[in-house]
């Protein structure tokens, strides 16, 4: 326990609410066409951004790789024009998987070397998949047991490439965003059962947004070379911020407006939004709008499989032990490489507050339990903070040490969090 880190009380939620709001723009979208616009010949402006600790970093590397991004507000405006393709650079990750998993196939089409370093917990988290397939591109790349520091030297040629997702499905990403930048495409052959395959169809969407669509084929991805499109684009809400509020909207019987998350949506996270329903809470939704109404009484999951939203996992364990049965969490076969170990630390804290946790490799069951106050070690995970205020809110005296790492990707979380008690 860090003695020396902030500590930030969570009040019990007394009585229903009844809120409209706007998300933060999406980060997983955000980041996409960041990059995206970065591979443009001519500039792009992002609509509905919101500024992260994430975002910053995607922002600080292009920046260092000679785009000019300026932000004015909610907007960024991307000229790729001066980019530095042949220069070798030193790019700063901090904590930001997706950031370098796109930047790492981003530097495979670059002459220069690029260098990329990054926080502990990033150096922590696997890479080996996506380099391997790097290198089988002639890829010039120098590094310790696959993990930060990397240093790339890039092939622009492209061709077959073999790519195993099943730790994470961000290395398709970083390789279908780069894709038509090489002067032969790539031909991607999958050697594994894709995992979370919501967030290559949000890669593909955000892609096709752009003018282009990578076509599928029985083994994989077939990325013909061809260009993005420029223009003004606008980032939708994002559904893992939703979670926490869809969830508690759902456990105090209250109702919270989503105003620019809607039906359309082709978050993986949205799903969350029929775990509510399941529940017992009441989903209406427009193109542009999604509202959650708890009922104020819970119904169990029995099991909930995650792997299509394993950014919810977290918010599913916070909401389980005050279901009346209990409750299966599966397809979390991806957590333990996230920013923490996302099942045995949350399943530590939750049997801190007295809750009866089981943990395997991929699935986590969690008892109907009475949950007592506690202080909740958030492990420097932006989502361990968030979903664990959900815990909390039911619970007189708890506190969340080190409140501020949900900078990382909702830096007004706790403000909209205040609101509910208005």
């Amino acid at each position: 326990m860090n003695d020396s880190l902030k500590t930030r009380e969570v009040s019990a939620i007394q009585r229903p609410f009844k809120v409209s709001m706007n998300l933060p723009g999406s980060k997983s979208i955000i980041l996409r066409q960041l990059v995206i616009s970065a591979l443009c010949r001519n500039s792009t402006t992002l609509l509905g951004c919101t500024p992260s600790d994430d975002v910053e970093t995607m922002v600080d590397c292009l920046r260092r790789l000679g785009a000019h991004v300026d932000i004015e507000q909610d907007q960024f405006n991307v000229d790729p024009k001066q980019i530095d393709w042949l220069s070798d650079v030193e790019l700063n990750l901090r904590q930001s998987g997706l950031s370098l998993r796109l930047l790492l196939g981003f530097a495979a089409l670059r002459m220069g070397e690029t260098r990329f370093v990054g926080d502990e917990s990033l150096r922590l988290r696997p890479q080996k998949d996506l380099l391997d397939a790097l290198r089988s591109l002639d890829c010039q790349i120098e590094c310790s047991n696959d993990t930060l520091p990397i240093t790339i030297r890039g092939n622009r040629t492209g061709g077959a490439v073999k790519l195993n997702t099943s730790v994470s499905s961000q290395y398709l990403t970083a390789l279908l965003v780069a894709g038509p930048l090489f002067e032969e495409g790539l031909n991607i052959r999958l050697t594994d059962q894709q995992v979370s395959s919501s967030y290559i169809d949000i890669t593909i969407n955000e892609m096709r947004r752009r003018g282009y669509v990578p076509k599928r084929h029985e083994q994989g991805y077939w990325v013909s070379p061809g260009n993005y499109d420029e223009g003004k684009f606008r980032i939708e809400g994002d559904a893992s911020a939703a979670s926490y509020f869809a969830a508690l909207a759902t456990l105090h019987g209250s109702r919270v407006t989503f105003r620019n998350l809607g039906s359309e949506s082709r978050q993986g996270d949205c799903g969350f939004f029929n775990v509510c329903s399941d529940l017992g809470a009441r989903l209406s939704q427009t193109l542009d709008s999604t509202t959650v109404e708890g009922n104020g009484t819970l119904r169990g999951l029995e099991t909930v499989d995650m792997i299509q939203m394993p950014d919810a996992a977290l918010t599913v364990m916070a909401l389980a032990p005050y279901l009346p049965t209990p409750t299966s969490i599966t397809g979390l076969a991806s957590l333990p490489f996230k920013e923490c170990d996302r099942i045995a630390c949350p399943s530590k804290e939750l049997r801190k507050a007295g809750v009866v946790v089981h943990e395997d490799s991929d699935r986590v069951l969690v008892e109907p339990s009475l949950p007592v106050a506690t202080r909740f070690e958030t492990y420097r995970d932006h989502r361990m903070a968030m979903a664990l205020s959900v815990l909390a809110s039911k619970i007189p005296n708890c506190s969340i040490v080190d409140p501020d790492c949900v900078n990382k990707t909702y830096p007004g979380y706790w403000n909209d969090f205040d609101a509910l008690y208005s």
